[in-house]
């Protein structure tokens, strides 16, 4: 199985060009940002014809910034890569990362299903939307596969990406190579309700995908219940023995997205994947994470 993935230097790019570099079933072209140009048409489609991947996972994308970066970079990007596919590897099928944050916000708490219509309501929701939407229809113009999974909250124990919980460990991380325990930091509100799912959750999903040849096909990636971000964190406190205290910011202006839960009957059914809701194992990687990250800051600062 040949496979390219783009966006191989970011969050989920990364993780999964490292998931796919070791199976001996897969020839892997993994590209960085700066190895493909997503804004020329004319250069994907030349490295599209030089790989003929079977398969390729569009994991780059912008998760912050302006209004025009993130729609140059989710929105045009993906639809140069979706044109570009179906001009000089139409036989190669498709799967997009998007986003929860398609759905935009609800009203009566009930979890998203693929059914429901999207109204996102801020510029990467938005922009995300634009790129699912763009790649769709080219790939009923041009004949070639395609499947989004809609990703709700992916979360590591490692900092990785610009999410919350990314954030937490890098000032967790700082907090306790400054000096012994209790480790204290300061955290904005935290009381937005998310569908958090395990990184392996995610990684699984794109490889049932091919798989299982699920094609055509918009699948929530999630795990269907929600938790708030403090909970998430007091459980990561929880597992250093209290050394981390979080200390809150109430929120100054109510939250745009205040609730997002998805619906994962469709990636049961599907993949034959359900995401676990338990995220014990992400709290106890990511304190042990924790816990080597203050461990390399003694041994710099003796050395």
């Amino acid at each position: 199985m040949r496979i390219l993935i783009t966006g191989a230097s970011g969050f989920i790019g990364g993780a999964l060009a490292r998931r796919f570099a070791g199976r001996a079933d897969v020839e892997l072209t993994a590209l960085a940002r700066a190895e493909l140009d997503l804004a020329d048409r004319e250069a994907i489609a030349a490295r599209l014809a030089r790989s003929r991947p079977e398969a390729v996972i569009h994991a780059a994308g912008r998760t912050s910034g302006d209004r025009d970066a993130l729609f140059a970079d989710n929105a045009l990007a993906t639809a140069n890569l979706a044109e570009a596919i179906g001009a000089a590897a139409p036989e190669a099928g498709l799967i997009l990362l998007g986003s929860a944050a398609q759905y935009g916000a609800s009203e009566g708490h009930v979890p998203w299903r693929e059914s429901d219509p999207c109204a996102p309501v801020e510029p990467y929701g938005r922009s995300k939307h634009a790129a699912e939407t763009s790649a769709l229809a080219a790939a009923r113009r041009d004949g070639f596969r395609v499947t989004a999974l809609r990703l709700f909250n992916v979360i590591t124990p490692e900092p990785q990406g610009e999410q919350v919980f990314a954030a937490f460990l890098r000032r967790a991380a700082s907090a306790a190579a400054a000096g012994p325990p209790p480790w204290r930091l300061r955290m904005g509100p935290l009381t937005a309700v998310r569908d958090f799912i395990d990184i392996e959750d995610a990684l699984t999903a794109v490889e049932r995908v091919i798989e299982r040849g699920a094609w055509d096909q918009v699948i929530n990636v999630c795990c269907g219940e929600g938790l708030t971000a403090r909970a998430l964190l007091d459980a990561v406190c929880a597992q250093t023995g209290g050394r981390v205290l979080v200390d809150e910011d109430p929120p100054t202006v109510p939250s745009m997205l205040p609730w997002s839960v998805g619906d994962p009957t469709r990636c049961e059914a599907v993949l034959g994947l359900r995401p676990t809701a338990d995220l014990a194992g992400v709290a106890r990687r990511a304190a042990a994470w924790l816990a080597t990250a203050k461990e390399a800051a003694d041994a710099r600062s003796h050395a």
